[in-house]
C-alpha cells in the first residue's frame, strides 16, 4: 500500500492571513488536515469552529459523515452531531462488573461539549442576531462548484462577507479556510479578488495580506498517486491533470490572443464579473466567412470609454443598459460561435462563455 503525503498547513498559517484559500489536487488532505486542526483547537483551547457549505442539501451530507474519517485521531474522545452542533465527550472508562443498566445510566449522564457548528451560507442571512463568541475558524469546504445543478448564490462574495462579519463582530478573531479542488478559475471569489492562478506564484496575496491563497505544487503527491493502481490507470489523461495535477479544467488557451495593433475600440461592457473593453479589426484571408471582423475582449480599458451595462440595477446617467437582443451583443454572440472573438485571459473568456450561454 502506497503511503501518500498530505497537505501541510504550516506554510500558509505562517503568512497570518484572515481569508486563507487552499486549492489543490483531490485527496491531498486539505479537508482532513483542516478538520483535525479545528477539532484539536476546540479540545485543547475551547475554540469552536464552523463548517460552512453553500446549501442545506450539501451541508446535510457533510454533517452526516463529518467525524467518520477523523475519529481515530482522537482515541480518548467520542464525537457526535447533535442538530447543527458538533459535539465531543471524553470516552467513558470501562467499569469492571458493570451491567447494561448501570452503563446506560452513566451514558445518560455524560457531558457533551459543543465544539463546532454546521451552517449553510444560503440561510446564513437569517443568523444576523446569532452570536458566535467562541468561534475562531470557519471551514468553507468545496467553495468552488464542480459541474452539476448547483449554482453560486447571487452576489455570493458579499453574502460570505456578511456572514463573516456576523461571526467575527469586528474582533479580527476568526480565520477562514476556503478549500477546493482545482475545478474552475471561473468562480466569484477568484473574479472578485482578481486571483489568476495561471499568472501568479504559488502563494497569492491580496489586500495587504488579509487574503492568502495557496496553490500547492503537488509533484510529490502526484508521483505517489501514480504508484497506486488507480493512479496508473488515469496517468497521462485529462482526468489526471484535473484530479491530481492541480490543473483547472477551464484554464486553457483556447481563444486566448492579445489584441491586434490595428484593433479599434468599440465600447466597454459591465458584467456581474467585471467590466471589459471590446475591440475589433478586419480579419483577412484566414476565415471561412471571408473578410470579417475579429473581436478582442480584454480587462484593460481605455481612459475614455463608451460604457454599457448588462446589470439593470447598475444603470445610471453614465451607463447604457444593454440586453440580449441588442445588436452589439447579438453581433458578438454570432462572432463567438464562428470563432472570431479572442480574449486576453481564460477568466475573461469564461465570463463571456457564461454570458453567451455556450456550454
Amino acid at each position: 500500500m502506497v503511503k501518500l503525503s498530505f497537505y501541510d498547513y504550516g506554510p500558509i498559517l505562517s503568512r497570518n492571513g484572515t481569508y486563507n484559500g487552499v486549492i489543490g489536487a483531490r485527496g491531498l488532505g486539505k479537508t482532513f488536515g483542516c478538520k483535525r486542526r479545528c477539532i484539536k483547537d476546540a479540545l485543547e483551547r475551547g475554540r469552536q469552529f464552523i463548517l460552512l457549505r453553500r446549501y442545506k442539501e450539501e451541508l446535510a451530507e457533510a454533517r452526516a459523515t463529518f467525524f467518520a474519517d477523523i475519529q481515530h485521531e482522537f482515541p480518548e474522545w467520542e464525537f457526535r452531531v447533535f442538530g447543527r452542533n458538533a459535539q465531543a465527550s471524553k470516552q467513558l472508562p470501562p467499569v469492571e462488573g458493570e451491567d447494561d443498566a448501570a452503563r446506560a445510566k452513566r451514558e445518560k449522564g455524560r457531558k457533551w461539549v459543543t465544539i463546532g457548528f454546521f451552517v449553510a451560507l444560503s440561510t446564513a442571512q437569517r443568523m444576523k442576531g446569532t452570536s458566535f463568541p467562541d468561534v475562531y475558524t470557519i471551514l468553507f469546504d468545496e467553495f468552488i462548484i464542480e459541474k452539476g445543478n448547483i449554482r453560486y448564490i447571487q452576489d455570493e462574495v458579499t453574502a460570505f462577507n456578511n456572514f463573516y462579519s456576523t461571526v467575527d463582530r469586528w474582533n479580527d478573531r476568526v480565520k477562514v479556510f476556503f478549500l477546493a479542488n482545482s475545478v474552475n478559475i471561473m468562480n466569484p471569489y477568484f473574479l472578485k479578488w482578481e486571483i489568476r492562478p495561471d499568472q501568479e506564484k504559488e502563494f497569492v496575496v491580496r489586500e495587504n495580506g488579509f487574503i492568502v491563497f495557496h496553490f500547492p505544487d503537488s509533484a510529490k503527491f502526484q508521483n505517489e498517486v501514480f504508484q497506486t493502481r488507480f493512479g496508473k490507470f488515469i496517468e497521462n489523461t485529462d482526468y489526471a491533470d484535473y484530479a491530481v495535477g492541480n490543473k483547472f479544467a477551464d484554464n486553457h488557451d483556447m481563444l486566448i490572443e492579445l489584441k491586434d495593433y490595428r484593433a479599434t475600440y468599440q465600447f466597454s461592457l459591465e458584467t456581474k464579473h467585471g467590466t471589459f473593453s471590446v475591440w475589433n479589426a478586419t480579419e483577412r484571408d484566414v476565415s471561412p466567412f471571408g473578410n470579417t471582423l475579429k473581436f478582442y475582449i480584454q480587462a484593460k480599458r481605455p481612459k475614455v470609454e463608451l460604457l454599457f451595462t448588462l446589470l439593470a440595477d447598475k444603470m445610471n446617467e453614465d451607463k447604457i443598459l444593454m440586453v440580449n437582443r441588442d445588436r452589439p451583443l447579438a453581433t458578438l454572440r454570432t462572432a463567438f460561435r464562428q470563432g472570431r472573438v479572442m480574449f486576453d485571459a481564460p477568466s475573461t473568456r469564461n465570463t463571456f462563455t457564461d454570458i453567451f450561454d455556450v456550454g
